[in-house]
């Protein structure tokens, strides 16, 4: 009975501390830079390239960095007032995106926004969902810094935003579904992409080429595997640090097709 607690007490221990490095925004400050960068390339690509807006977008970045995947952390769990502020000092300059009117993609952030301060309103701020809309909106900052860089929003560059941000969202929810503290399971995830993806696909095909579904090979196959995977049993931190490393790598490989594709064409 003695070593049954032991061992109860340690794994409570082992799952907050994952749950702790999970909440602790190593993926999404990863997510932020790869995003950032992939609105830069795109730019640069497509322009047109103004100096100066690139360079008040990099400040803006930079805050960022530094201050809102920190302060996203307490606003899941206890926010203090000083962290209401430092949040809104993160995202007043993308209100110059609501002028003259809203563009209709900004929905797509719109979207993980909610679900981000609904469950957060609900004291769920650290729950399967609040990190998986907290991660599909990191992703979809890809938009918000390409249009402040003064990037016009082509269908080419659409497509681009709706696929990186479905992506992060699949990624979340395999992740989360693999913990095994959670309700989620891992086929939850496949589930969602493969209800984003005939629409991607077709965006895909009428609207631009073919050659823009190659971008969704690599996600497909990942989801057909994860149908049969199960929960996490042992291991777990070693486990979800390479699943990190590993859907970090997957992500950073799509980009590079996306931005190609872009390049040849997204004109």
């Amino acid at each position: 009975m003695v070593m049954s607690k032991r061992q109860e007490s340690a794994n409570h221990v082992q799952a907050a501390g994952v749950r702790r490095r999970a909440h602790f925004d190593t993926g999404a400050i990863s997510t932020l830079i790869s995003s950032y960068a992939a609105s830069l390339v795109t730019v640069l690509v497509l322009g047109p390239v103004n100096p100066v807006r690139l360079i008040l977008v990099a400040i803006l970045f930079a805050l960022n960095i530094t201050s809102l995947t920190r302060v996203h952390v307490r606003l899941a769990s206890r926010p203090r007032l000083t962290d209401y502020a430092l949040f809104t000092v993160n995202v007043a300059p993308y209100a110059y995106l609501l002028y003259p009117r809203p563009p209709a993609w900004l929905v797509i952030p719109a979207i993980p926004l909610a679900l981000f301060i609904i469950e957060a309103a609900r004291g769920r701020g650290r729950g399967a969902l609040a990190n998986a809309a907290g991660t599909a909106l990191i992703a979809s900052a890809y938009l918000p810094f390409y249009a402040l860089m003064g990037g016009v929003v082509s269908i080419a560059v659409l497509y681009t935003a709706l696929t990186w941000v479905a992506y992060h969202a699949f990624s979340a929810v395999y992740v989360e579904g693999k913990l095994p503290f959670r309700s989620v399971k891992p086929w939850l995830s496949s589930v969602l992409w493969f209800t984003v993806m005939p629409p991607l696909a077709a965006l895909a095909v009428i609207h631009l080429s073919w050659y823009f579904t190659m971008s969704l090979i690599e996600p497909s196959i990942r989801a057909v595997h994860a149908l049969g995977e199960g929960k996490i049993d042992r291991e777990l931190r070693a486990r979800i640090r390479r699943i990190g490393f590993g859907s970090l790598a997957e992500s950073l490989v799509l980009a590079a097709t996306l931005l190609a594709l872009i390049a040849l064409y997204g004109h």
